[in-house]
């Protein structure tokens, strides 16, 4: 998708004349720009250069937002929130997060801090701890891997981020606030604009993540000087961007030259309201939702509008089709028994030498077991490779971390000369089934990309690529199978679901012999074995 240009101004304090037509010759020489955000004050002591907007002898030349004041003595001239103060001019109110028809997700929050500032204002000029928790959870509901903001925009810094070793700049104290910061953090924005009497662009910051070795996305903050100042301080700013919804997983983790480490205190992260903490839950996820309805028993609901998954059901190992121990596992299917994970037949397999790895306790996905368990994964993974090698086809291997309980990884070998289409193929079927599928940066961990218990699909493919994609609503359950079972690749579209191509248990007992024999000398669960003896 292409990237999308907008423009940014400071305090516009009643200069119109110079806002707009300063805008019209960027458009001019720089082309169209989707809209115009008005960080500060739209309105001045003296406003009557907007009488020719009012009547029509001057249009604006873009369409412009216009956000709350900070004064009571211009509290009347802005109208109703989402009411046009003059045509292309609309006025947004003092909080809120909307969508442009790009895509771009805007989050803002207006005035000044009231319980910081312990003052008896106008409550269209202030905010409190309960607006930020507000607007944060506007961002983030109904979103299920939560990414971060595109733009957020404020009427007052976030403490601590003036205080920067190598960018140092003096901010009066009511034009600071912790609550600012404590929203900044959560909400994550890429682009953070204040008005300001002079122009700053801190260097970007890494944003914290409770979860570990899971990398955020980073944040430019930019305080833009008033429209027309004397001292001809920057007040408009241009940036284009692709709304991060959209982004690559490997364009949104990039990293800078000047970047630095987040400048508030990770400590506000156990907030779930500023001031007020709570214990995580066993993921390291702490609750955001304060709006959701109560339960009989308190206990906040979920939003679940994002058409994720409801949350997994506790699973009796006893019952488990996939716990080595449980009476229900079907144990023929089994090739080998490593000291913590086992390889198994696939059901309805796509060729007699697709294999399952799957660890020998109840484990739900890739991205939440132990370290031991992750590398006999990678053991199972060389012995495949070294044994599909043998027979002149290479592997992929695919997880689904969706609708499922136990964690499995499929192991399909594929011909070497259909090697190069298999990234081309998973493209083509995910545009088809209108999936989000990213290509990951090389030697990308899991973990560093998918939150603990959230759904993913990922694969690993012979050309040493891995894709990975976000499960939504009515996401394929077959998706890998239908990729691989295509006519470039395998040609056997009748297998692409295992139910319509299961075989008898005689079958399913003669290619487990014929895998475990073959196998043999690629097994190292047989020198484990054998040591132990």
């Amino acid at each position: 998708m292409e990237k999308q240009k907008m423009l940014i101004c400071g305090d516009v304090n009643g200069n119109f004349n110079a806002l707009f037509s300063r805008v019209e010759s960027i458009i001019k020489k720089s082309g169209k720009f989707e809209m115009l955000l008005c960080v500060g004050n739209f309105f001045g002591d003296d406003n009557s250069q907007l009488d020719a907007y009012k009547m029509g002898t001057k249009k604006v030349p873009i369409s412009t937002l216009v956000f709350g004041p900070t004064k009571p003595e211009h509290v009347p001239l802005y109208g109703e929130e989402g009411s046009p103060i003059v045509p292309d001019v609309l006025y947004m109110g003092v909080r809120g997060v909307f969508s442009t028809i790009s895509g771009l997700k805007i989050g803002y929050l207006s005035g000044l801090s009231r319980e910081e500032l312990g003052k008896d204002i106008d409550p269209m000029c202030t905010f409190e701890p309960s607006d930020c928790s507000k607007l944060r959870n506007a961002c983030i509901r109904g979103v299920h891997e939560y990414r971060g903001l595109d733009i957020l925009v404020t009427s007052i810094f976030p403490r601590g981020i003036q205080q920067d070793e190598l960018q140092k700049v003096d901010v009066p104290g009511d034009k600071l606030s912790t609550l600012i910061a404590w929203l900044a953090m959560n909400i994550r924005p890429r682009y953070h604009f204040v008005p300001f009497d002079k122009y700053f662009e801190r260097q970007p910051y890494r944003n914290f993540s409770v979860h570990e070795d899971y990398r955020e996305c980073a944040t430019r903050f930019i305080a833009l000087a008033p429209v027309g100042n004397k001292n001809k301080e920057k007040w408009i700013y241009a940036c284009s961007l692709q709304p991060i919804s959209k982004m690559r997983i490997v364009d949104l983790l990039q990293g800078t030259t000047d970047e630095t480490l987040c400048p508030y205190d990770p400590e506000m992260l156990k907030q779930y309201e500023p001031g007020k903490c709570i214990k995580p839950n066993h993921n390291g996820q702490y609750f955001f939702n304060m709006d959701a309805p109560e339960d009989d028993h308190g206990k906040r609901k979920r939003n679940r509008d994002d058409g994720a998954e409801k949350k997994r059901k506790e699973i009796d190992p006893d019952s488990c089709w996939f716990c080595l121990a449980s009476p229900t596992v079907e144990k023929h299917l089994v090739i080998c028994v490593g000291r913590h994970c086992y390889l198994a037949l696939a059901k309805g397999p796509l060729d007699p030498y697709h294999a399952l790895i799957l660890p020998i306790s109840h484990h739900q996905s890739l991205n939440k077991v132990p370290d031991v368990i992750v590398e006999e994964i990678k053991k199972f993974k060389e012995a495949l490779l070294k044994f599909y090698f043998s027979m002149n086809k290479l592997a992929v291997f695919f997880e689904r971390n969706y609708k499922t309980s136990h964690m499995q990884i499929q192991c399909v070998p594929v011909p070497i000369a259909c090697s190069k289409e298999i990234l081309e193929v998973f493209q083509d079927e995910a545009g088809i089934n209108s999936i989000q599928l990213e290509v990951l940066p090389p030697y990308t961990d899991i973990t560093q990309v998918a939150l603990p218990g959230a759904p993913y699909f990922h694969a690993e493919l012979p050309s040493g690529d891995q894709v990975y994609a976000r499960p939504k609503p009515h996401f394929p359950i077959h998706f890998g199978r239908d990729v691989l079972s295509s006519q470039p690749i395998l040609n056997c579209e009748d297998k692409s679901d295992w139910r319509q191509c299961q075989l008898s248990r005689e079958e399913e007992e003669k290619y487990v012999k014929n895998f475990r024999e073959d196998f043999r000398p690629f097994n190292f669960t047989v020198a484990d074995d054998d040591s132990d003896d």
